[in-house]
């Protein structure tokens, strides 16, 4: 029997050992809609910028909800996916978002103007071929910033 505590160690070491996110929204004109970005973690709750003409910003105003995805595009390789509602911070925020993406990739930076976004995870599911974890094993969490 596998342990919450160790599922989420294991999304701890996934979230920390990777860079990128994909992002699925839907709601506005371009929906549903894919994104590649860059992010950061605190604990369990993701943050990144988001580019404020970007089709997913505009999709995200209409409809907080979306999926994500945190992988090495190798299904050998441990991999997370969720559903999430993303809160569009305050202007405020945006630098310590992006100390935090700094933090973690001392080369970020951004090319256009971009909005400090949250994206708070109720439900992960992480899938791991080496623990022979699939279906994937689910840690529910409380949406306690929601």
């Amino acid at each position: 029997m596998t342990s919450e505590a160790e599922i989420k160690s294991v999304i701890l070491n996934i979230l920390s050992a990777n860079k990128a996110i994909s992002l699925a929204t839907t709601g506005g004109e371009y929906s549903p809609w894919i994104l590649g970005a860059y992010f950061a973690s605190e604990d369990l709750t993701i943050y990144l910028l988001l580019e404020k003409s970007g089709k997913t910003l505009a999709n995200l105003k209409v409809n907080s909800k979306g999926a994500l995805l945190i992988s090495q595009n190798d299904a050998m390789k441990d991999f997370l996916q969720a559903e999430f509602v993303a809160t569009l911070l305050p202007e405020s925020e945006e630098a310590r978002v992006r100390e935090l993406l700094v933090a973690k990739m001392p080369w970020y930076q951004t090319y256009t103007p971009c909005a400090p976004v949250r994206l708070d995870v109720q439900k992960w599911f992480v899938s791991s071929l080496a623990r022979q974890w699939f279906p994937a094993k689910v840690l529910e969490t409380s949406l306690v910033n929601a």
